[in-house]
Formats: C-alpha cells, sequence, structure tokens
C-alpha cells in the first residue's frame, strides 16, 4: 500500500510584522540621536560664533519719520437717505418724479386720487381748517379780549354796589321826601327790569353762543339786581330791614367780590397772550390734520436726488396698517450733495486722529484717481472684537465726482504724524529689559557696551531713539535677540508700526 507523506504548511505572517516593526523603533531611535546630535552642533556653531565676536551691525541714522494707517476699508453712503412708503389705500393718480431727479423739500412725488380715499383722509381737510382757526383765535384774540374787558368792568360795578347796598343799612332813617324818592327809584328799577326781559325773550330761542342772547341775559341780571337793591332801599326807609336781609347783602358782596378775580384773572391771560400748553396743543390738532392729509401723498422731507421709484400711475395701493401690506414701497431719496465714508481703526491709532484731518481715499473701481477727504465724526466708544478694539470714523470726501457712487468700497489711507530729522535705528536693535530699554553700541576697541535709551515714535520696522550721547553715524548691533534667556522681555514683535506710548 503507497502511502503518501504531508508536510504541513507554516504561516510566517507574524513573524514578519514583529521584524518590520522592529525596524522601524531602530530607524525612529536613530532620527532622534541624529537630531539630537544637530542641535548640539548648532549649539556649539552658535556659541562659538558669540566667542569669535562676529555680530551683524547697522548705524543710527538721522532722517524724517512718517507714520501712515492704511489697508482701511470703508463703505460709501450719502448724506442722507430714506425709503418712503405709502400711509393710506387708494389709486394712484399722478407720478411726478423719474430716477435721476432732483427734488426740493415738501415736493409731492407720487399721489393718490381724491375719488379713491377712505372718508377719514377727506375729513381731513375739514380738521385742518378747524384746528387753523382755533389757532388764530388763540393768536388774534381782540374779540375776547373785548369781552373779558366788558366783563371785568360789569364784576366791578357790581361789587360797588353791592358794597353800598350793604353800607347804606347802617344810616339813619330817611323823611318822607328820601321815602318817596326810594319808592320811585324802586318803580324805575322795576320798568328797567321789565323792559329787560322783553328784550331777552326776542332772543330766547336764538344760540346759546349768540353774543345778542347772552347781552341781554346779563342786562337782564343787571336790572334785576339793581331793582332789589332799590326795593331794599325802600324797604329800609320804611324800616323793614331785618337781620336776615344784612346776612343776605353780605353775602352779595362776597359773591360780587369773587365774580370780579375770576373775570380780573381771565381778563390778565388774554392781555398776556395764549400760554405755551394751548399753543402746543393747537398745533398738534394742526399737525394731526396735516399728517392725516398728507398721507395721501409721497412727499419728499429733504432735497435730494430720486435713486429708486416704484409708484406707477393707476396701480391700486392696498394699505393695512395692521400687515405687512403696511409696507409698500414708493420712492427712494438720497442726498448725494456731500459723500461720507464709515470705517473702524485700531484703538492703537484712535488719539492720534482728529476732527478735520486730511485723508486719502481710492476706490478699485475708479483706478486712475486718488481723491480726498476729511474726518467729521470720530466715535467715543470702542466696539469689542475678540482681543482687539476699534473705533468708528466717518469722513466727508471733498472732491468727488459722478464717478463715485454710493455703497462703493472705499480703500483709506491716514497719515498720522510726521517728524522731519530724529535719530532712529531698527526696532530689532531695541533691547527691552526690566522696564528700560538699551542699545548696545560698539566701541572703538571692538567690544559693545549696553546704553539706556528713550524710544519716540515708532514707524513700522524702525523706532526714534532719544538720546544725549548718541549721534548719527554710531554702530550698534543689529539684532539683540536670543541675548537673554527669556527673549520675550526683548523689544517686541508685535509692536512694528505701533505709535509709541501704547
Amino acid at each position: 500500500m503507497d502511502h503518501k507523506i504531508e508536510k504541513k504548511k507554516t504561516n510566517r505572517k507574524p513573524g514578519c510584522i514583529i521584524a518590520v516593526l522592529i525596524l522601524a523603533l531602530i530607524l525612529l531611535i536613530a532620527a532622534i540621536i541624529g537630531i539630537s546630535v544637530f542641535q548640539q552642533q548648532q549649539i556649539q556653531t552658535a556659541l562659538l560664533l558669540a566667542a569669535s565676536g562676529e555680530v551683524e551691525t547697522t548705524k543710527i541714522k538721522k532722517g524724517p519719520l512718517t507714520m501712515v494707517v492704511e489697508d482701511i476699508t470703508g463703505t460709501v453712503r450719502s448724506n442722507q437717505s430714506v425709503d418712503l412708503y405709502w400711509q393710506t389705500s387708494g389709486t394712484i393718480s399722478e407720478v411726478n418724479v423719474a430716477a435721476g431727479d432732483l427734488v426740493e423739500k415738501g415736493d409731492i412725488l407720487a399721489a393718490l386720487d381724491p375719488q379713491t380715499l377712505d372718508q377719514d383722509i377727506l375729513n381731513a381737510e375739514l380738521e385742518l381748517e378747524d384746528a387753523q382757526d382755533a389757532m388764530e383765535e388763540l393768536i388774534d384774540n381782540s374779540t375776547a379780549l373785548s369781552e373779558a374787558l366788558s366783563a371785568l368792568v360789569t364784576a366791578q360795578k357790581e361789587v360797588e354796589d353791592a358794597q353800598k347796598s350793604l353800607d347804606s343799612m347802617d344810616v339813619s332813617r330817611a323823611t318822607d321826601l328820601n321815602i318817596d324818592l326810594a319808592y320811585e327809584t324802586y318803580l324805575e328799577a322795576q320798568d328797567d327790569y321789565d323792559a329787560a326781559i322783553a328784550k331777552f325773550e326776542t332772543t330766547r330761542d336764538y344760540d346759546a353762543a349768540d353774543a345778542t342772547r347772552i347781552k341781554r341775559l346779563g342786562d337782564v341780571g343787571g336790572y334785576r339786581s339793581v331793582r332789589d337793591n332799590a326795593l331794599a332801599q325802600y324797604n329800609w326807609y320804611l324800616g323793614q330791614i331785618d337781620g336776615l336781609e344784612r346776612q343776605i347783602r353780605e353775602g352779595r358782596l362776597i359773591l360780587a367780590k369773587a365774580t370780579l378775580e375770576e373775570k380780573q384773572y381771565q381778563y390778565d391771560q388774554l392781555i398776556n397772550g395764549p400760554s405755551e400748553a394751548k399753543i402746543n396743543a393747537a398745533q398738534a390738532a394742526i399737525d394731526a390734520a396735516q399728517t392725516k392729509m398728507d398721507s395721501s401723498n409721497i412727499i419728499a422731507p429733504f432735497t435730494g436726488t430720486v435713486t429708486k421709484i416704484d409708484a406707477k400711475t393707476n396701480d391700486i395701493i392696498a394699505y393695512d396698517s395692521s400687515t405687512a401690506l403696511r409696507n409698500i414701497f414708493a420712492a427712494r431719496i438720497d442726498d448725494i450733495s456731500t459723500f461720507f465714508i464709515d470705517f473702524s481703526v485700531s484703538e492703537l491709532y484712535i488719539n492720534y486722529i482728529q476732527l478735520d484731518m486730511p485723508i486719502q481715499i481710492s476706490f478699485t473701481a475708479i483706478p486712475e484717481k486718488v481723491y480726498h477727504g476729511i474726518v467729521t465724526n470720530i466715535s467715543d466708544t470702542g466696539e469689542t472684537s475678540g482681543q482687539s478694539v476699534s473705533f468708528k470714523i466717518s469722513v466727508a470726501l471733498t472732491d468727488s465726482d459722478e464717478k463715485v457712487k454710493s455703497g462703493m468700497t472705499a480703500d483709506i489711507k491716514i497719515d498720522i504724524y510726521s517728524l522731519a530729522d530724529v535719530l532712529y535705528v531698527p526696532q530689532t536693535s531695541i533691547l527691552l529689559e526690566k522696564g528700560k530699554y538699551w542699545i548696545r553700541q560698539k566701541k572703538a576697541d571692538g567690544s559693545f557696551e549696553d546704553n539706556e535709551v528713550t524710544i519716540g515714535v515708532i514707524s513700522g520696522p524702525n523706532v526714534q531713539i532719544l538720546s544725549d550721547h548718541l549721534k548719527e553715524g554710531d554702530e550698534i548691533e543689529l539684532d539683540v535677540y536670543g541675548k537673554k534667556e527669556d527673549v520675550s522681555t526683548n523689544f517686541p514683535y508685535w509692536m512694528m508700526g505701533r505709535p509709541a506710548g501704547f
């Protein structure tokens, strides 16, 4: 019998993977060792260079330093801009302007047909007339003043009569002749009173505000008072006056004096003219009626240019104040007599910018020209974004032309300051240590010494230095970074281009 010998196959994959991992680990260790050796060589090279005294230097320079703030963008806007909307329903009967037209304040741009207006709008005309009449009466009060003066004189006479009536109770009884005269006076007073009543009866059905009716009613009261006084005098002569009559006369005098005070106050008010409150109330009524009437028109609120007009003749306006249908656009007006640009600057520069400071302006859309402007507004409050603070600035263009359009993006350039003749060095040659600034000056023997300096303005990579013992042409170390263990204490790169003092 034949027997076949079978060999079992062996899986070699795990061994291969382990071998690869070991090889990778060896290579990683070798790389780390190589990098370490390279760094040590670099350190040694730096130490050798430092020991050999090979230091890069530069010279102190003298000349102008300027600071320019640029790479700022802003957006052009018109001096004033307003969107006008319809305020009531109706059919547009006329459109008086087109886009591009110049309009004056108060011009009617479009109007609704009066035949299609709501009744309350039509009633506004009558309300306006009434309000204007009321204002005229307040301002021209000659009639009211005349009536008030007449009432005042009458009140004064009534006080005098009431006083005489009361005083007459204290005189001695008169003779028969006086009694007869008193009786005749009473009869005459009764006749006058009766005649006054008869005249009033002819005007009884007149309107209560009728001047003739008011006068005759007043005459009735006046003649009645005279009649009563005459009767009282006659009765007194007859000895029929008692304590009750005295109280009546005293009460009449008190009432007459109170009436006099009231008439005097009314007269004084008219003499001094209408009060401010009454004038304001009358003007408010006029304004309300005028506003209601104006709601049927689109009126220019200021002088400007029509930049958009949507109103079309015969369009039906379905205004509804309680829904979004109230926002029915009619036209847009812009005052483009002066263009403004709004932009933001960092807090680092805000105290260097002043009102009326000149500004250079350029537009990508107008590459061939540089425009100019002046600062017109500087915000007092900064806006924080992250760790930075910026302030809003507004600039008025002083030489805009027809190429400048509202909404354009503008590039702004501001010359913050310019110094004519100062000592300056690269910022990298300044060392900041323990709150003081130092320069490493090269001496005649090739060694370096530290000299303290005061820094001034900073312009780009350069910084002004103030020192009595340094001058133009002195040789100094160019790059002082890396000379200290803590390089963060050196003059920081983030101050490049920053004004001194921040």
